[in-house]
Parts: C-alpha cells; structure tokens; sequence
C-alpha cells in the first residue's frame, strides 16, 4: 500500500513537470527585483535574516569540506549540524536553526552547477582548480511560490523561517497582472540591502508588442565614443570611481588590519561599488530598450576584452560595453558579424577597402571615389550592408557547400585587389 501511493505521488510530479515544462515554451520570462525595507523590520527579523545567509555559508563550507572525501549527492541535508572552522582556526560545531530544507537544497544545487560549469571549462582546455570556501553567501534559492515565500498585498511579502510578514518596495511593477504566473525566487544580500528577485511568466500572446520607431539600425563600438548609432546618434557612458569611493579606500588603507573601523569602511566601499555598478546597469539597460526599439539591429562581435588587455584598460572598465553586448548578442532580432570582417576599411560606394587607415584617423576618408563619413558611423552603416552582402552570398552557395561560416565567406568575397567580389559558385 505504502509503495502504491508512492509510485502514485511519483507520477503526479512527473505529470505536473510535464505540463509545466509545455507551458513554459508558450511563455516568457520576466524577472522582477523587490527591495525589502529593513527600516520596518524588527529585531528579530534583522536577525533572522542575517542567520539564513550566514548558516547558508557554514552550510557551503561544510559541503565543501565534506566532498574531499565523498560525494556531494551523498551529503545529508536533514541534519541539523554542520562543522565549521572559527576565528581560532579550530574545527566547531553549530546548529542550523534558520535555514530550510528547500534553502539547503539550493546550497546543493549552486555547488553542483558550479562544478559542471568547471567540467565543461576544462573539456574546453581550460585550466581549473577547485571550488573554493565562502566567506560571504550572497543569495539563496526560494524554490516554490506559496510555501518557500508569499506575496500576501501590495506591499508585504512573506518568507518561509523569517517570523512575521516583510514590508518591500516595488511589488507595483506586477502585482496588478493578472496574467503573471510566478515561479521561484532569490532572496539576495548586497551591500545597499537586501532584495528579493522574483521570477514571473507570462504567455507570449498576452504581452503587449510595442511598436517598432523604425526599420532597422547598426551598432559601433569604441573607445572615444561609447556606443555610436548608424543614424549618427552617440552614446558616451563612462562611469568611474567616485571621488567617495577613493577617499574610503585611502582612509581603509590607514586602518590596522582586522579592526572594527577597517571593516566598517570595507562595508562602506562595497557599498559604494554597489551604487556604480547599479548606475552602469541603468545606464546600458536604457540604451538597449532604446536599440530594441528598432525592428531590425546590426552589430559586430567585438573584441572587448582584447581592448581592456591592450591600451584602454581604464576607457573599457569605466565604460558599459560590455553589459550592452552581452545584452544584444543573443537577441532574436539582432544580426552579429564576426570580428575579422573590415567594417571601417570597406567603402559601400566604390567597394574598395582601405587599409591604410588608424585609430587616429576620425573621418573615413576612400581614397579612390573620395567619399566622406565619420569614422564611427561609416562602421554603423557597414554593419547592415555587409550582413546583407554576406547574407546574400550564403544564400548563392550550392546545398553541398553548406557547411561555409560567415568568416570564410568573407574571406572568399575579398579578392586581391582589395574590392568585395561576387562570390563564384561554379
């Protein structure tokens, strides 16, 4: 009997997954961030959550020591003890009195993710160590909505082993959809605060389409400008250390290590780097929903990092390019040529490339037909007429020479003179 109703439970769950899983393909996913206001906390629920990423971190490391010797799928995340190395670098051990059994599943589930993540950068060739402890928990999993975490009205939340309901900021984003369906949560520890991320779907169907403010648009990227549109629009975005976050470094710098004043001005400056990293972020989350905004978008896979390795370090750091790239690159709607193909040299009136051009030289100049462009927008427009170009002669190679990428289909369009050339398919 006993085993009768598990197989059935069983195949409940797997029943329901089923379903979730045909649903979700008809969906999309939303992400919705909520600040807890930890002004209207109590005493206890300050300490409650405090406890739930601290006990997540004895929780970690006690994992990680255990998986030396074991398997981590073997760990016992019913027990209520964990052993941990304290400030005498002797071996303790504490009760998990906050922390639950869903949260300490996640614990699991991040270390497993981690270590296939590691696998699959050393079946690249990658050189990799091993994971390493915490000394900080940064967030935790809440797996299911309506019993790890509730939302109970506009403005106060619930979340499970925390005492009482949580007041938060901005659940007015969605709350007032009745085409939402939430999904899990993570309740994250930053330095201005903690956040709960909620994870919402809604059907495609239902999601107003805005219109598009015209056809199509290319993207340059670069050091003098940040982000330069084919329509001559420029986007200049550098966001450095404030003169805040130098005057605490100075100052933790004069500290003795390991006093309380140096650990309140290291607080203080993760604070600060909190705040430029969230100024970044808005900056490049309103470039992109502005690029978006057109039907069609064209870029190139540029060599970012290369350029922080080389002469403008400090330029790529304080800049947002990366967070716009990383946002667009895999977006159905935008087109990426590869790196090598010569979006400054090519000339779209006469077809000639220019290699004589440098970094230095602002104005595209053709030295054959004389035509005229700035430098960075010339790069813009190229980027729509060489995917185009290359698009096109894709399209021309027999079935059997499919297996062309667009890198060598480029190589085959230049021809020595210097000019793109018809690609010859015979």
């Amino acid at each position: 009997m006993i085993e009768q109703t598990r197989l059935e439970k069983n195949s409940n769950i797997k029943k329901s997954m089923q379903e979730t899983l045909e649903r979700r393909s008809l969906q999309k996913c939303f992400v919705y961030k909520v600040k807890i206001d930890e002004s209207r906390l109590s005493k206890k629920q300050k300490e409650q959550l405090k406890m739930l990423f601290v006990e997540a971190k004895w929780l970690y490391n006690d994992i990680l020591n255990y998986s030396k010797e074991n398997n981590i799928s073997t760990y016992n995340t019913k027990s209520k003890n964990v052993n941990i190395l304290n400030k005498d670098k002797e071996i303790e051990t504490r009760e998990l009195k906050t922390i639950g059994s869903q949260m300490k599943q996640s614990v699991v589930a991040d270390i497993l993710a981690s270590l296939k993540g590691l696998k699959v950068l050393k079946e690249h060739g990658k050189r990799i160590g091993w994971l390493k402890y915490k000394s900080e928990y940064k967030s935790l999993t809440l797996k299911q909505f309506g019993t790890t975490y509730q939302i109970l009205t506009k403005n106060k939340m619930k979340v499970q082993n925390i005492s009482g309901k949580i007041k938060v900021n901005g659940l007015e984003q969605f709350i007032n959809d009745p085409d939402i369906e939430f999904a899990n949560a993570k309740i994250l520890n930053t330095p201005t605060g903690y956040y709960i991320a909620i994870t919402c779907f809604k059907f495609k169907e239902k999601i107003i389409k805005k219109e598009y403010i015209g056809s199509e648009i290319g993207i340059d990227m670069g050091i003098k400008d940040s982000i330069v549109l084919s329509n001559g629009e420029k986007f200049k975005a550098f966001i450095g250390e404030t003169e805040r976050l130098k005057h605490l470094q100075r100052k933790m710098f004069r500290c003795k290590k390991g006093s309380n004043n140096r650990k309140k001005i290291i607080r203080l400056i993760k604070k600060e780097y909190q705040k430029i990293f969230n100024r970044k972020n808005d900056v490049a989350n309103k470039i992109v929903a502005y690029i978006l905004s057109y039907e069609n978008i064209y870029m190139q896979d540029e060599m970012i990092s290369n350029w922080h390795k080389g002469l403008f370090g400090k330029q790529v750091q304080h800049s947002i390019l990366g967070r716009v790239k990383a946002k667009l690159i895999n977006h159905p709607r935008v087109e990426v040529l590869d790196r090598s193909v010569p979006t400054t040299k090519y000339c779209p009136k006469c077809q000639n490339l220019n290699k004589d051009i440098t970094l230095a030289d602002r104005t595209y100049i053709c030295p054959i037909c004389g035509y005229q462009e700035d430098r960075d927008v010339h790069s813009a427009n190229n980027m729509i007429i060489m995917t185009k170009i290359i698009k096109n002669q894709i399209n021309l190679v027999p079935a059997g020479l499919r297996e062309f990428k667009p890198v060598e289909t480029m190589n085959l369009v230049v021809g020595e003179s210097g000019r793109l050339q018809p690609l010859d398919c015979n």
